[in-house]
């Protein structure tokens, strides 16, 4: 993931603790990707790729408030 700036994880920040169910949404989707991850006999290389990212993601929002509060 590139390095987002500084108004990008404040912002990031701020929608996840104003709107919680915004995280819960996106680890659930995570979530999802990674149980259908075994089964992905076409083209598993996408679906590493889409669980690759939605985590990075995911860790991203989870930190955002600390990482922002450190800015």
């Amino acid at each position: 993931m590139i390095k987002p700036e500084s108004p990008v994880v404040k912002a990031l920040a701020s929608a996840v603790r104003q709107h919680p169910e915004l995280l819960a949404w996106i680890e659930a989707w995570y979530r999802h990707e990674l149980e259908t991850l075994p089964s992905a006999i076409n083209q598993p290389a996408v679906f590493q790729g889409r669980c690759q990212v939605l985590g990075e993601l995911y860790r991203f929002a989870k930190d955002s408030p600390v990482l922002a509060a450190k800015l």
